[in-house]
Protein backbone atom coordinates (compact mmCIF):
# COMPACT_ATOMS: atom_id res chain seq x y z
CA UNK A 1 0.00 0.00 0.00
CA UNK A 2 1.49 3.59 -0.95
CA UNK A 3 1.86 6.39 1.35
CA UNK A 4 -1.31 7.91 0.32
CA UNK A 5 -3.05 4.66 1.62
CA UNK A 6 -1.50 4.98 4.87
CA UNK A 7 -2.16 8.24 5.53
CA UNK A 8 -5.87 8.29 4.51
CA UNK A 9 -6.15 5.03 6.62
CA UNK A 10 -4.48 6.66 9.44
CA UNK A 11 -7.53 10.02 9.03
CA UNK A 12 -10.41 7.64 9.00
CA UNK A 13 -9.22 6.28 12.21
CA UNK A 14 -8.73 9.30 13.65
CA UNK A 15 -12.27 10.09 12.77
CA UNK A 16 -14.16 7.12 13.99
CA UNK A 17 -12.56 8.11 17.42
CA UNK A 18 -14.13 11.54 17.71
CA UNK A 19 -16.92 12.08 19.96
CA UNK A 20 -19.88 14.20 18.48
CA UNK A 21 -21.66 15.95 21.52
CA UNK A 22 -25.43 16.56 22.63
CA UNK A 23 -26.37 20.07 22.53
CA UNK A 24 -28.27 19.92 25.80
CA UNK A 25 -31.00 23.24 26.77
CA UNK A 26 -31.65 25.07 29.75
CA UNK A 27 -35.27 26.27 30.62
CA UNK A 28 -34.07 29.57 30.03
CA UNK A 29 -32.73 28.99 26.62
CA UNK A 30 -35.68 27.01 26.00
CA UNK A 31 -38.21 30.15 27.05
CA UNK A 32 -36.24 32.65 24.60
CA UNK A 33 -36.41 30.05 21.69
CA UNK A 34 -40.28 30.10 22.33
CA UNK A 35 -40.69 33.53 22.78
CA UNK A 36 -38.72 34.32 19.44
CA UNK A 37 -41.54 31.75 17.44
CA UNK A 38 -39.28 29.24 16.65
CA UNK A 39 -41.73 26.59 17.47
CA UNK A 40 -45.02 26.57 15.12
CA UNK A 41 -48.35 28.11 17.47
CA UNK A 42 -50.14 24.53 17.04
CA UNK A 43 -46.88 22.57 17.55
CA UNK A 44 -47.11 21.60 21.30
CA UNK A 45 -42.92 20.73 22.34
CA UNK A 46 -41.85 20.24 25.45
CA UNK A 47 -38.24 20.01 27.55
CA UNK A 48 -37.03 16.82 28.90
CA UNK A 49 -33.66 15.95 29.74
CA UNK A 50 -31.86 18.97 28.33
CA UNK A 51 -33.40 17.64 24.59
CA UNK A 52 -36.74 19.85 23.37
CA UNK A 53 -38.79 17.52 22.23
CA UNK A 54 -42.32 17.35 19.87
CA UNK A 55 -45.55 16.01 21.53
CA UNK A 56 -48.16 13.90 19.34
CA UNK A 57 -51.66 15.03 19.33
CA UNK A 58 -53.93 12.94 21.31
CA UNK A 59 -56.37 11.27 19.52
CA UNK A 60 -60.15 10.54 20.51
CA UNK A 61 -59.01 7.46 23.04
CA UNK A 62 -56.14 9.25 24.66
CA UNK A 63 -58.26 12.46 24.93
CA UNK A 64 -61.51 10.61 26.62
CA UNK A 65 -59.56 9.06 28.94
CA UNK A 66 -57.93 12.20 29.97
CA UNK A 67 -61.36 13.31 30.48
CA UNK A 68 -62.48 10.41 32.72
CA UNK A 69 -59.60 10.83 35.03
CA UNK A 70 -60.15 14.34 35.47
CA UNK A 71 -64.00 13.46 36.22
CA UNK A 72 -62.70 10.85 38.96
CA UNK A 73 -60.39 13.08 40.56
CA UNK A 74 -62.70 15.34 41.17
CA UNK A 75 -65.48 13.17 42.40
CA UNK A 76 -62.65 12.24 45.03
CA UNK A 77 -63.05 15.63 46.37
CA UNK A 78 -59.81 17.29 44.19
CA UNK A 79 -59.57 20.54 44.71
CA UNK A 80 -59.96 22.06 40.97
CA UNK A 81 -57.42 24.49 41.45
CA UNK A 82 -54.67 21.62 42.11
CA UNK A 83 -55.25 19.71 39.10
CA UNK A 84 -53.25 21.16 36.05
CA UNK A 85 -54.01 19.47 32.81
CA UNK A 86 -52.07 19.62 29.99
CA UNK A 87 -49.88 22.26 30.99
CA UNK A 88 -46.37 22.52 32.38
CA UNK A 89 -43.86 21.52 35.22
CA UNK A 90 -40.91 22.51 36.09
CA UNK A 91 -37.95 20.33 36.74
CA UNK A 92 -35.19 22.28 37.34
CA UNK A 93 -32.48 23.29 34.75
CA UNK A 94 -33.01 21.10 32.03
CA UNK A 95 -36.78 20.55 32.07
CA UNK A 96 -40.29 22.06 31.70
CA UNK A 97 -42.30 18.56 30.63
CA UNK A 98 -46.15 18.86 30.27
CA UNK A 99 -47.83 15.58 31.36
CA UNK A 100 -51.45 15.17 30.86
CA UNK A 101 -52.41 15.37 34.34
CA UNK A 102 -50.75 16.97 37.35
CA UNK A 103 -52.01 17.05 41.18
CA UNK A 104 -50.21 20.28 42.67
CA UNK A 105 -50.35 21.38 46.45
CA UNK A 106 -51.24 25.23 46.25
CA UNK A 107 -48.79 27.73 45.21
CA UNK A 108 -46.85 29.38 48.41
CA UNK A 109 -46.81 32.10 47.51
CA UNK A 110 -50.36 32.51 47.07
CA UNK A 111 -50.48 33.42 42.76
CA UNK A 112 -51.61 30.45 41.30
CA UNK A 113 -48.36 29.56 39.86
CA UNK A 114 -48.22 32.99 38.37
CA UNK A 115 -44.41 33.32 38.93
CA UNK A 116 -43.27 30.04 37.81
CA UNK A 117 -44.31 26.61 37.28
CA UNK A 118 -45.04 23.93 39.73
CA UNK A 119 -41.67 22.36 41.01
CA UNK A 120 -40.62 18.64 42.92
CA UNK A 121 -41.80 20.04 46.02
CA UNK A 122 -45.15 20.96 44.89
CA UNK A 123 -45.98 18.02 42.38
CA UNK A 124 -48.29 15.15 44.26
CA UNK A 125 -48.64 12.73 41.23
CA UNK A 126 -48.29 13.34 37.70
CA UNK A 127 -50.04 11.49 35.29
CA UNK A 128 -49.16 10.53 31.46
CA UNK A 129 -52.34 8.63 29.42
CA UNK A 130 -50.38 6.64 26.74
CA UNK A 131 -50.74 5.61 23.49
CA UNK A 132 -48.19 6.05 20.83
CA UNK A 133 -45.95 7.07 23.18
CA UNK A 134 -45.89 3.88 25.68
CA UNK A 135 -42.27 3.56 25.52
CA UNK A 136 -40.62 6.86 26.04
CA UNK A 137 -43.11 7.26 28.86
CA UNK A 138 -42.61 3.98 30.73
CA UNK A 139 -38.98 4.96 30.25
CA UNK A 140 -37.41 8.14 29.28
CA UNK A 141 -40.22 10.21 31.03
CA UNK A 142 -39.98 7.64 34.47
CA UNK A 143 -36.24 8.28 34.49
CA UNK A 144 -36.88 12.14 34.32
CA UNK A 145 -39.60 12.57 36.50
CA UNK A 146 -37.60 10.02 39.04
CA UNK A 147 -34.58 11.77 39.21
CA UNK A 148 -36.24 14.96 39.96
CA UNK A 149 -37.44 13.03 42.72
CA UNK A 150 -41.55 13.26 41.70
CA UNK A 151 -42.83 10.46 44.30
CA UNK A 152 -45.56 8.93 42.08
CA UNK A 153 -46.33 8.74 38.59
CA UNK A 154 -48.43 7.19 36.37
CA UNK A 155 -48.54 6.07 32.75
CA UNK A 156 -52.08 5.23 31.82
CA UNK A 157 -51.86 2.07 28.71
CA UNK A 158 -54.92 2.90 27.12
CA UNK A 159 -54.45 0.04 24.34
CA UNK A 160 -53.97 -2.53 27.37
CA UNK A 161 -56.16 -1.28 29.74
CA UNK A 162 -53.71 -1.08 32.90
CA UNK A 163 -52.03 1.55 34.79
CA UNK A 164 -47.82 1.52 35.55
CA UNK A 165 -47.55 2.95 39.38
CA UNK A 166 -44.12 4.43 40.12
CA UNK A 167 -43.31 5.03 43.36
CA UNK A 168 -40.02 5.43 45.55
CA UNK A 169 -37.47 7.41 43.25
CA UNK A 170 -33.94 7.58 43.34
CA UNK A 171 -31.41 9.41 41.55
CA UNK A 172 -31.79 7.06 38.60
CA UNK A 173 -35.05 5.29 38.22
CA UNK A 174 -37.96 4.67 40.35
CA UNK A 175 -37.38 1.33 42.93
CA UNK A 176 -41.04 0.36 42.87
CA UNK A 177 -43.12 -0.38 39.63
CA UNK A 178 -46.68 -1.84 39.70
CA UNK A 179 -48.71 -2.99 36.77
CA UNK A 180 -52.31 -3.26 37.82
CA UNK A 181 -54.77 -4.55 35.14
CA UNK A 182 -58.53 -4.36 34.82
CA UNK A 183 -59.04 -6.36 37.58
CA UNK A 184 -57.66 -4.93 40.28
CA UNK A 185 -58.27 -1.82 42.14
CA UNK A 186 -55.98 1.52 42.09
CA UNK A 187 -55.90 3.28 45.60
CA UNK A 188 -55.88 6.96 44.81
CA UNK A 189 -56.39 9.33 47.60
CA UNK A 190 -57.30 6.89 50.23
CA UNK A 191 -59.90 5.92 48.15
CA UNK A 192 -60.30 2.12 46.02
CA UNK A 193 -61.05 2.27 42.46
CA UNK A 194 -61.06 -0.14 39.81
CA UNK A 195 -58.68 0.34 37.28
CA UNK A 196 -61.12 -0.30 34.45
CA UNK A 197 -63.24 2.57 35.48
CA UNK A 198 -60.13 4.72 34.58
CA UNK A 199 -61.13 3.67 30.69
CA UNK A 200 -64.12 4.32 28.83
CA UNK A 201 -66.50 1.83 28.16
CA UNK A 202 -65.05 -1.28 25.80
CA UNK A 203 -66.89 -1.42 22.79
CA UNK A 204 -69.36 -3.67 21.88
CA UNK A 205 -68.76 -7.03 20.13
Amino acid sequence: MGTMGLSLQRQCAMVTVERVATRLFSTAEYHRMAGAGVFGPEEKVELLEGRILTVPPQGPLHAATVRRLMQLLLRLGVDPAMLFVDQPVSLGEYGEPVPDIALVEPDPQGRDYADAHPGPGQLRLLIEVSDSSLEYDLLTKSRAYASAGIGEYWVVDVRNRRVHRFTAPTAERYSRVEVLEEGVELVILGSEVPVCQLFPPRTAG
